[in-house]
């Protein structure tokens, strides 16, 4: 059986970022991936295909390749190169301008099904799962054949449920 893929969006008033992740026991940023700030305005269904086109780009590494990834900073570099991206497109004064409102979300792929993952934004750039009453985790899942229209609706619809510290 395939392991699972799983991909971040980030959503800000001005652009939509989504994020395709390695998996080496834990998860991190593909450093290799385009990165590309979508338009808000961007169609359903361009949304729902990008999503799937960057859940297909998520691999797993070994957990020696992740631990080595971390090692060399790449991560930490990726970020900030980001950020400062973002502060020059967008005119961000600074990285809390960059976050204060913006939206997180996780969506993971298996052989058989799409689960969507509103997330609450504890940090400026960290976000974490939010639990029901049950404390299982807040989640929608969709069957992997959803056509990119109504996965991209299903996206927006599930922004609404996205929480932070800051708003």
């Amino acid at each position: 059986m395939k392991k699972s893929q799983m991909i971040q969006i980030q959503k800000t008033k001005e652009f939509i970022l989504i994020t395709s992740y390695l998996r080496g026991g834990l998860y991190a940023t593909n450093p290799e991936q385009e990165f590309i700030y979508h338009p808000i305005d961007i169609s359903d269904e361009e949304l729902g295909a990008y999503i799937k086109q960057k859940l297909a780009e998520s691999r797993e590494i070994s957990h020696e390749q992740l631990y080595e990834l971390y090692q060399s900073n790449v991560i930490k570099e990726l970020t900030n190169t980001l950020e400062k991206e973002m502060m020059l497109l967008y005119g961000y004064k600074n990285r809390k301008a960059i976050y204060k409102n913006m939206r997180f979300m996780s969506i993971e792929s298996d052989k058989d099904k799409i689960i969507i993952m509103p997330e609450h934004q504890d940090s400026l750039n960290g976000a974490t799962a939010i639990s029901n009453e049950d404390n299982t985790m807040l989640s929608f899942i969709y069957d992997k054949t959803i056509s990119d229209k109504d996965l991209g609706i299903a996206v927006r619809e599930v922004f609404n449920y996205c929480t932070s510290i800051y708003w």
